[in-house]
């Protein structure tokens, strides 16, 4: 019990600068007297991990172009729904718009979808490449649909956590029930992968895990160690199964209303703050998951051979895809792109 004790106090003290108290958070100052005010809303809870990022990197930035202009006031922690209450009150005009976690990426604009297939990535390295290639379109796509892409933000590489046994290959999957709450396409994944899908929506995840409802998920790091259920998983697999984006975004409405010099200023940082943005959140994913296992997590890696099979048993999910959240003209690009990056110059 006592080296039980003391692993939890190393854990508890590696993740303190990950998830400080809310209390500490920084906030923004103008909401008296500022001439635009913005609301928000997230799933995030204040402090955590992406929260941090937002109060720490970009709300200084705001401040300072907009010069004590533009307050923006976040409702945390899924406090106004999930990222489909969130859109739906965007578009009503009850807010100004909102920080979404992967599956309400997909809301703000399908084509974000194409970005979250399985197994597209191999790494950061590649999403930033997409990235610098492909945010022109995105932001076209989020303009038709009445709203402002700001920044193109990160979720997580999402990993396979699991409570009762590790799962690296589709014989593992085909024995696992896994929550289902990133919506259509994660369901059709886990069909392929011959795994039991559990619908949920994203409050209620935690839960059913806990419950034994379920015992598996596909997740980001910091949302597991936020929600503390390091305490009951066992095994997590660092497979990257699924890139998942974490857009931040404004009604076209409210945008258009802020004078035309702050939205110049913010625009000219905007790749700044994303890039800080993105690798805060990358190293608070890092820290989470060996926190986790200095904690007692177990991880488990799928052979070359597993991995392959389970690539392809998932590579149909694309073609499933292709005309739903995204065209075929869209899915070529980005494989071309891909392919032109991952080809060594000579």
């Amino acid at each position: 019990m006592q080296q039980i004790k003391s692993v939890l106090v190393v854990f508890l003290l590696s993740i303190t600068w990950i998830f400080p108290a809310a209390s500490q958070a920084a906030s923004m100052p103008n909401g008296a007297d500022a001439s635009y005010k913005w609301k928000f809303a997230t799933l995030a809870p204040r402090g955590v991990g992406w929260a941090r990022q937002v109060e720490e990197i970009l709300f200084p930035v705001i401040l300072k172009e907009c010069e004590g202009e533009l307050f923006v006031k976040v409702y945390w922690g899924g406090v106004l729904g999930e990222d489909a209450d969130v859109v739906a009150m965007i578009k009503s005009g009850r807010l100004s718009g909102g920080g979404f976690a992967g599956q309400g990426a997909t809301l703000l604009c399908k084509e974000f979808g194409l970005f979250e297939l399985p197994f597209l990535f191999n790494d950061y390295a590649e999403v930033d490449f997409i990235k610098e290639k492909m945010q022109p379109v995105l932001d076209e796509a989020a303009a038709r649909n009445g709203l402002k892409l700001f920044l193109w933000n990160d979720q997580d590489f999402d990993q396979i956590y699991s409570t009762r046994h590790p799962i690296a290959s589709l014989e593992d999957t085909r024995k696992a029930s896994f929550i289902a709450w990133y919506g259509p396409m994660e369901e059709i994944l886990l069909h392929r992968l011959g795994a039991k899908a559990v619908s949920v929506e994203v409050s209620r995840a935690a839960s059913v895990l806990r419950q034994g409802e379920a015992d598996a998920g596909i997740a980001p790091a910091i949302w597991v160690a936020g929600t503390q259920l390091y305490s009951i998983l066992r095994y997590v697999n660092p497979i990257k199964i699924r890139y998942s984006p974490a857009p931040i975004a404004a009604s076209m409405e409210a945008w258009n209303a802020l004078p035309q010099k702050y939205q110049n200023r913010l625009l000219s940082r905007q790749m700044e703050l994303q890039d800080k943005f993105c690798q805060g959140v990358r190293e608070d994913n890092e820290k989470s998951i060996q926190a986790m296992l200095q904690y007692g997590l177990k991880e488990v890696r799928a052979t070359p051979g597993n991995l392959e099979s389970m690539r392809r048993q998932a590579l149909p999910v694309w073609k499933e895809m292709t005309g739903v959240m995204f065209s075929q003209e869209l899915l070529d690009e980005v494989q071309a792109h891909l392919e032109a990056y991952r080809t060594p110059t000579p």
